[in-house]
């Protein structure tokens, strides 16, 4: 793992006092850095008071235990080192004498509890409830302790306390240009890469960013593939389509598209061409690409886009409708694009089809209908710059 790179203001938030906010909720997409900047955030909060308290559990340990809130209030115990103790009887009593003691400790020291991967035990709904009613909303009435939470998707706070009490921190790629850049070429340094010239090495950080798009994680696999693997400029494209078959394909699959089944993981492969959607738009669209689709009624597409929305897959936008996770779909589209042209040529005449029938069911003039125009001419001009780069 490549050293620490920028999040600044996230950092802060992080390692800001309790006063400030109570309860963090940090999320985004599988390696976009959440882990890390947790990391960080211990190592800066003891280094910046040695006195200081900082517990920080991995919940994704916990997947396969058989009684989650033990091992959790265990662990919480273990990291104190003697700071925190209870004598065992049951899990609700030894939870209110954990929050009694690390708001005892947080009066003198600050107090920090994090809790990473919680996508891991999200779907366990007893266990959030009870996480929720035995430490997470008495640390919150508390006050003094403070809370770090961090995982793919937000977690649903079922309580009026925590609602009230949470800050969503969303984490983004690292968007600033210079920090992508810098990062790239730490990773191309751990790979041992070694480049005859600063000009071809800085064509590599521009080849691994084109495809990556400030994602941390897939930065540090593609820098990784290409020290071993030097594209020369007269087979660049045919490298590109290597590049997307042997790293970015299995990092969506493994990573992006985690726990999807093989159905919907096809559907967001065409989806991802598509710039926004709402469940009727998608199905017509899905139709023209994947006619083993036409006898799937409405409910199975709307259910779906719904139940993805949870997994943070594709996202809502109040007047546009539903889309990929703009990070998600720009990864996807590119690689699609790259290495299997026809389909992303099929993909964007298929798109165009279907919004500028979309637009003829509307009267002619009406804002409606040249919006969804709009729409089909930009997936012809999609079309057409494809077939120009075939030719």
């Amino acid at each position: 793992m490549i050293e620490f790179q920028d999040r600044k203001e996230v950092l802060a938030e992080l390692c800001a006092p309790v006063s400030e906010g109570a309860l963090i909720n940090v999320f985004g997409e599988t390696g976009i850095g959440k882990s890390r900047v947790l990391q960080e955030a211990e190592r800066r909060l003891r280094e910046g008071s040695p006195s200081a308290l900082v517990l920080r559990i991995d919940l994704a340990k916990f997947k396969d235990a058989s009684d989650r809130p033990t091992a959790v209030l265990r662990a919480l115990i273990d990291q104190a080192e003697g700071r925190v103790s209870g004598i065992w009887q049951d899990t609700e009593q030894v939870a209110a004498v954990i929050v009694a003691q690390l708001g005892v400790a947080a009066a003198h020291t600050p107090v920090y509890l994090m809790f990473d991967t919680t996508e891991a035990l999200q779907a366990d709904g007893e266990f959030w409830a009870w996480l929720h009613k035995h430490l997470a909303e008495p640390l919150v009435v508390d006050g003094r302790v403070k809370q770090i939470y961090a995982g793919r998707i937000p977690i649903r706070w079922q309580r009026f306390e925590l609602r009230r009490a949470v800050k969503l921190l969303p984490l983004e790629p690292l968007a600033p240009k210079e920090a992508s850049r810098t990062l790239v070429k730490l990773a191309l340094l751990q790979a041992g890469a070694e480049f005859e010239s600063e000009e071809v090495r800085q064509e590599a950080i521009d080849l691994i960013l084109e495809f990556s798009f400030g994602h941390p994680l897939l930065s540090e696999k593609l820098a990784a593939y290409v020290a071993q693997h030097r594209p020369e400029k007269e087979s660049l494209s045919s490298f590109q389509q290597e590049l997307c078959r042997q790293v970015i394909r299995p990092f969506i699959e493994q990573s992006l598209f985690e726990d999807i089944e093989p159905l919907w993981k096809k559907i967001l492969w065409w989806a991802s061409v598509l710039d926004w959607f709402d469940p009727t738009i998608l199905q017509q669209y899905l139709t023209r690409v994947m006619p083993e689709l036409k006898e799937k009624p409405d409910y199975f597409f709307i259910r779906e886009v719904a139940r993805l929305r949870t997994h943070n897959t594709v996202v809502w936008r109040e007047r546009r409708g539903d889309r990929l996770h703009g990070l998600i779909r720009d990864i996807v589209r590119q690689c699609l694009k790259t290495a299997e042209p026809e389909r992303y040529r099929r993909a964007c005449l298929a798109a165009a089809e279907t919004f500028q029938k979309i637009a003829a069911e509307f009267p002619e003039g009406e804002e409606y209908a040249q919006q969804f125009k709009d729409e089909a001419e930009n997936y012809r001009q999609r079309l057409q710059m494809a077939e120009e780069a075939k030719g």
